[in-house]
């Protein structure tokens, strides 16, 4: 038949969503009237027009299509490009219909979607589609795999609240500078105080290695001591019980009849004034506990007392975790 007999409208509905500027989804539905001629007759062939028969079923195509946009992966996105180009390719149901009778069968579409903006929240859309389908799908069976059906439409397109992309700005480079300066500070404060750690230790050392010198007739005065603890312990490692040994053998045993004073403190630098003060009496008892049980001094000869955070005398944290015996 003449090829305007053959022409028959279609519907396109789409909903879809550019992820990126050139990828993009959508899903929708096709419905068209297709008309045609065959040589013999079929499910949507009936009517006899001399040696042919005119074919005439609607055709409903539910589809999902994946979108590129050639002109912004070519060109670069721009929102008020005139004319995008976009080639897109799906898959869905296909249903034929007509005379009493239909067929379902599995569809692949591929196709070419021209946009033409005609204002930020609307485009002008013109498609090409054909559509793929086993050749049952009209009734008609030659021996072939499949067969295609091709449409042209045209309509309009309407942009959602938010239109368009917007370029990501470039993240601003971190400036370390401040945490290094802090760093390096720090690194010269524990310099700092191990050199000042090694000083005591050779004072304590140079100390511990002088001979007591005996005055007859004289007592001893015996100066204050510092036992020095680890942050957070009650217990002294072993060079401060040496000192400990060597303070009770040459001040505390040489003066039997001198009462000493155990202040315990705690750093004012580190941890809350209730944990403070338990910590320096804890320190203080321990300090206690050996002098009596261990070096034999009698308990009237000591004074206790705790002070918690409330009276450091040096600069430096580490030197106010101490036991002072006075």
């Amino acid at each position: 038949g003449k090829f305007g007999k053959r022409l028959a409208p279609a519907l396109d509905i789409h909903v879809g969503k550019w992820f990126t500027p050139s990828i993009g989804a959508r899903v929708g539905y096709t419905g068209l009237q297709a008309k045609g001629r065959t040589t013999a007759g079929t499910m949507y062939a009936k009517k006899q027009d001399g040696d042919w028969f005119e074919e005439k079923f609607g055709v409903s195509y539910l589809h999902a299509d994946a979108l590129w946009n050639f002109s912004n992966a070519v060109g670069g996105y721009k929102e008020e490009r005139t004319w995008n180009f976009v080639p897109f390719a799906g898959v869905g149901w296909a249903r034929s219909y007509g005379n009493d009778t239909h067929d379902n069968e599995i569809g692949f579409d591929v196709g070419l979607l021209n946009v033409v903006r005609l204002c930020k929240a609307l485009d002008l859309t013109l498609e090409a589609r054909c559509l793929l389908v086993n050749q049952r799908f009209d009734g008609v069976s030659g021996g072939r795999i499949g067969e295609g059906m091709l449409s042209v439409t045209a309509g309009l397109a309407y942009k959602f609240n938010r239109r368009g992309f917007t370029r990501a700005s470039k993240p601003q480079a971190v400036d370390f500078t401040p945490y290094l300066d802090r760093i390096r500070r720090l690194e010269e404060n524990n310099n700092d105080l191990a050199s000042k750690n090694t000083a005591l230790s050779d004072e304590n050392e140079k100390l511990r290695n002088m001979p007591p010198k005996v005055v007859a007739e004289e007592k001893v005065a015996a100066s204050p001591v510092a036992l020095f603890f680890k942050i957070g312990k009650a217990t002294l490692d072993s060079k401060e019980l040496t000192n400990l040994e060597f303070y009770v053998r040459n001040a505390m045993k040489a003066d039997k009849e001198k009462t000493f004073t155990l202040i315990g403190s705690a750093d004012k630098a580190t941890g809350s004034k209730e944990l403070n003060q338990r910590l320096s009496e804890q320190r203080m008892e321990y300090v206690y506990d050996l002098l009596k049980n261990k070096y034999g001094i009698a308990p009237e000869r000591l004074i206790k007392k705790a002070e918690g955070d409330t009276n450091n005398r040096f600069a430096e944290p580490e030197l106010n975790r101490a036991v002072i015996v006075e």
